[in-house]
């Protein structure tokens, strides 16, 4: 199928790529300079995109008519991109988001804190940020032993959703209070870390620190957008 869909790409079509910088959704439209379809290469002339940079670590998508194809990057040196395809998958989650998400700086980080009826609790600094949720990363050990106390056994299925109360310290706007709840957990056996994702809610009042925040660190990514 993916041999198929690649043999209808031609040069010189323009094709729109998708990515993500500090969380905040990239899209670029980049001519096409050749393709190989048996080995999954698409190369893109890239001498008049501005972002070159942006293109590393976080997944990219090349967009074809109404498909996702999820790719991993080959090389993007000079003025080349080349990407290896490597499925189709469904709309990426940069697509589909009602609300914008954003990286904290390591200067002014964002601490998120809570405490469970067991006794366990924990203050890290925060992945990411939006008005609807939240990401941690936590070492293996604090990860185990958050699972242990909010999922046990053999409750899994009651406690995976259960709420909880999050403490989260914002530059500038202070602390506020959420109610979590986990929503994924992804981990990779060569990682140190475990990346914890959470659904908050919260009253209007602290609803609108969060948006003051988000907009103000986009305002700054985007410049440093500007800048690349």
């Amino acid at each position: 199928m993916l041999e198929d869909l690649l043999k209808e790409l031609k040069r010189d079509d323009h094709c729109e790529i998708l990515t993500s910088w500090k969380e905040i959704p990239i899209r670029v439209s980049l001519p096409i300079r050749w393709v190989s379809p048996q080995e999954r290469f698409v190369s893109f002339d890239f001498k008049e995109c501005k972002l070159k940079s942006v293109f590393g670590n976080a997944p990219i998508y090349l967009k074809f008519n109404e498909l996702f194809i999820l790719c991993r990057l080959f090389s993007n040196v000079r003025d080349e991109l080349v990407l290896e395809v490597e499925a189709p998958v469904p709309a990426p989650s940069i697509v589909l988001r009602e609300f914008i998400r954003v990286e904290p700086t390591e200067k002014e980080p964002v601490y998120v804190s809570f405490r469970m009826d067991e006794g366990f609790s924990i203050r890290t600094k925060a992945a990411d940020v939006s008005e609807s949720g939240i990401g941690l990363y936590l070492s293996k050990d604090d990860a185990k032993a958050l699972l242990d106390t909010i999922v046990g056994i053999p409750e899994y299925g009651e406690k995976i959703h259960m709420p909880f109360e999050l403490e989260i310290e914002l530059p500038q706007e202070g602390l506020i209070r959420a109610e979590g709840e986990l929503k994924n957990v992804l981990s990779k056996e060569d990682e140190l870390y475990v990346r914890f994702g959470f659904k908050i809610r919260l009253d209007e009042n602290q609803a609108k620190k969060i948006r003051r925040y988000v907009m103000k660190r986009q305002r700054e990514i985007l410049e440093q957008l500007k800048s690349l």
